[in-house]
């Protein structure tokens, strides 16, 4: 799985993404970094596709997925037609 997201370019996307919205942001009312970690683990552990709110570049942006993966602070979010990496730090919200 990993090569072929690498091979469609998909992952250096999600990387590339990553690293425009990395700039510090002024966050909303985010959730607690614990609970934030307690909920994206029940989704990978159980497979359970969550939407995740987060903040980048002072705007909100939502996404639909499974989690696929953790990677230092941050957690890489598989959806139908693409791949994200988000910052655990930029995730408001969780449902």
């Amino acid at each position: 799985m990993k090569w072929g997201a690498f091979a469609t370019g998909e992952l250096t996307e999600a990387q590339n993404t990553f690293e425009k919205e990395k700039k510090e942001d002024k966050i909303i009312q985010a959730l607690p970094h614990h609970l934030v970690l307690h909920l994206l683990n029940q989704s990978f552990s159980n497979q359970v596709q969550i939407k995740i709110q987060y903040q980048a570049k002072d705007k909100l942006t939502e996404v639909y997925g499974f989690v696929s993966e953790f990677i230092n602070n941050q957690v890489r979010v598989k959806s139908t037609d693409k791949i994200y990496l988000i910052s655990i730090e930029q995730i408001v919200n969780i449902s």
